[in-house]
């Protein structure tokens, strides 16, 4: 005789809501369709802004079965693959990924906040607002293209021959890579930009009606926010500092340049602590002398900031690190069960590559710190090549109606 389920929907509230806040997404929006009852708790559990923190990093990216109007997710904590659809109108490509929600463009270039689990969208500054940047508009006042001007900051002003570009290449071609400061569903929230010309910081608060150009220095490799402020590292190993809470922006270098510039190098805040810096290093397969077949390899490097140098660590024990476009993160796998300790999880984040090659397969996977060796994320790869995939955290809150908010679902 087939014992029947047990009827869950008479759950106490606050037994349901502490249950829901230990789901992954998929779990809790699937629990979400049981019954009226269970609908009103995970709502509650979203307001509540407490089950962000509890999501595994999925990766988002773009297939053929999904087509221009869905995102395909491959959950890590499930190994497995969903659909996610896109609001109106559609974006052009992704340049940033945090606190759950992506940094996106359109076909104008123009940058907008995007979280594609609920939907909401936050619009930021045009891009004619930039330091670098004029529009260039036909006889009849209509935006044709923009110029960038090539000026990294140095006095007397010297710019090199403006560069022109269509509405739909700049964004492509000028963003770099961008960070938040915070979730801007809870509020106040920072976006600092990495861009062309020279590797260039500009930031914008949302609800700005412009971007702010910081003229300091150059050759950004990638950004974090600690602290309250953010940390910069350049190409060479330096980090700069950047307070931007008062009425002027306050800089530091607090650390030298370091080394040559390399190929590709990422910062990030450990949970214990501590700031790392991770290189990665590719080079020409000795066993394949006659090929282009590159090997990727990536170090870990403990900043110290008291020396004024950096260690190199022979891993990161019960923690698992992203890098790629997405800002830089370290997850404990004690948290995170599904992620593999000791493991560098990467995307395909190489600019000029992603440009001259938009339909070459991306280089994703995960690497073993500890034996230098990397394996394919899963196998047939599912993506498309444009846009590159990207990390993604599910936030499931719902952002307050802050700036040119368009709210998704409820």
């Amino acid at each position: 005789m087939e014992v029947p389920a047990p009827d869950l929907s008479g759950l106490p509230a606050d037994i349901l809501i502490s249950i829901f806040q230990l789901l992954e997404c998929p779990d809790l929006l699937r629990s979400a369709a049981v019954c009226t009852f269970w609908q009103k708790a995970y709502s509650t559990v979203r307001r509540s802004g407490v089950c962000p923190s509890r999501q595994t990093p999925c990766l988002l990216y773009c297939n053929e079965a999904a087509g221009v109007r869905a995102l395909g997710m491959y959950s890590l904590s499930e190994r497995n693959a969903y659909s996610l659809p896109l609001p109106e109108p559609p974006i052009s490509n992704w340049i940033g990924s945090s606190h759950g929600w992506l940094v996106t463009m359109d076909e104008k270039s123009d940058l907008m906040l995007l979280n594609p689990i609920t939907g909401d969208k936050i619009a930021l500054p045009p891009v004619t607002t930039m330091e670098h940047v004029k529009p260039v508009v036909n006889d009849d006042g209509v935006l044709e293209k923009y110029k960038m001007s090539f000026y990294d900051g140095e006095l007397p002003r010297v710019e090199d021959t403006p560069y022109a570009c269509p509405l739909d290449r700049y964004g492509d071609l000028v963003y770099l890579k961008a960070t938040l400061s915070s979730d801007p569903s809870a509020g106040e929230c920072t976006v600092m930009l990495i861009h062309q010309p020279y590797a260039q910081l500009s930031f914008a608060k949302v609800g700005d009606a412009h971007w702010n150009w910081l003229q300091m220095h150059s050759f950004y490799a990638d950004c974090i926010h600690h602290d309250g402020c953010f940390y910069a590292m350049t190409e060479a190993g330096a980090i700069d500092v950047f307070d931007l809470n008062g009425p002027s922006v306050v800089h530091r270098r607090i650390l030298p340049n370091l080394v040559r510039m390399v190929q590709k190098c990422y910062i990030v805040q450990a949970p214990w602590g501590d700031v790392l810096q991770i290189i990665k290093d590719e080079s020409l397969d000795p066993e394949q002398p006659d090929g282009e077949t590159y090997v990727t390899a990536y170090e870990v490097y403990k900043v110290d900031f008291v020396e004024l140098k950096r260690v190199k660590m022979r891993g990161i024990g019960e923690y698992a690190l992203f890098t790629g476009k997405s800002t830089t993160s370290c997850f404990s796998v004690k948290d995170h069960p599904g992620l593999m300790a000791n493991h560098l999880y990467f995307t395909h984040d190489d600019h000029d590559e992603l440009l001259s090659g938009k339909d070459d397969p991306r280089d994703i996977g995960v690497y073993d710190l500890e034996n230098d060796t990397r394996t394919n994320l899963v196998d047939p790869e599912p993506w498309r090549t444009w846009f590159p995939p990207i990390w993604f955290t599910p936030n499931l809150a719902k952002a307050d109606a802050i700036c040119t908010c368009t709210q998704g679902v409820s």
